[in-house]
């Protein structure tokens, strides 16, 4: 099978087919990436993200797959904030800022329901940055490296970075217990054993404005 480095490479130089198998390789993660978090556009961020990696020649000097994921990711992180900041506030702040901010949902999340939507609630209530940082590490399976491309920060700054996500992790889901505990108070506490027994929750996206 090619590798992605190969099929980017070939792409740029004008082989539409390699472009079309790099696009259908990665579009189901970019579209899990991107559902959860915004309600329209979709496709057009998957593409403008496929499209910079393209566009991007001097920025990817890396070598196989783990390098590409982190080249690929990053670029869809800033499509992201980029949308965001055009339609929702021109002033957000993803490291402060949750999708609750953007769009509070009622408390539909927890009524008694399933373990996974307490989770969902939980992501939903963290800073944008911190919750995309947890989708990579938990359900794309990136690694602390990979992490640390993707979010242009050093290893050792990625490490604290998740260290922290998983605190405001574990403490929105120990708030959301309260409301009507759904969750072995020793699963919250082993939120990596937890987290890993729950499919992707599916996240309730921010509605934005028209410019």
């Amino acid at each position: 099978m090619d590798e992605d480095p190969s099929l980017l490479e070939r792409w740029r130089a004008g082989d539409a087919a390699a472009g079309e198998l790099l696009f259908a390789r990665h579009f189901p993660g970019l579209y899990r990436f991107f559902a959860g978090k915004v309600t329209r556009d979709i496709d057009d961020l998957i593409q403008k993200t496929l499209l910079a990696c393209v566009e991007g020649r001097d920025r990817f000097r890396g070598e196989g797959q783990a390098s590409f994921r982190s080249y690929l990711y990053g670029i869809a992180r800033h499509m992201l904030y980029g949308h965001y900041r055009r339609h929702a506030n021109d002033r957000i702040d993803v490291l402060e800022t949750s999708l609750e901010d953007l769009a509070p949902s009622p408390s539909q999340v927890v009524d008694g329901a399933a373990a996974e939507r307490v989770l969902a609630a939980g992501l939903r209530r963290i800073p944008v940055d911190a919750q995309v940082l947890l989708e990579l590490h938990y359900w794309e399976g990136m690694s602390h490296q990979e992490l640390a491309d993707a979010m242009e920060v050093t290893l050792g700054v990625v490490k604290g970075r998740l260290a922290r996500a998983k605190q405001q992790l574990r403490t929105q889901i120990n708030q959301l217990q309260a409301l009507g505990p759904v969750v072995q108070s020793e699963d919250a506490l082993e939120l990596d054993r937890w987290v890993a027994s729950l499919p992707r929750p599916v996240l309730v996206p921010a509605p934005v404005r028209d410019s």
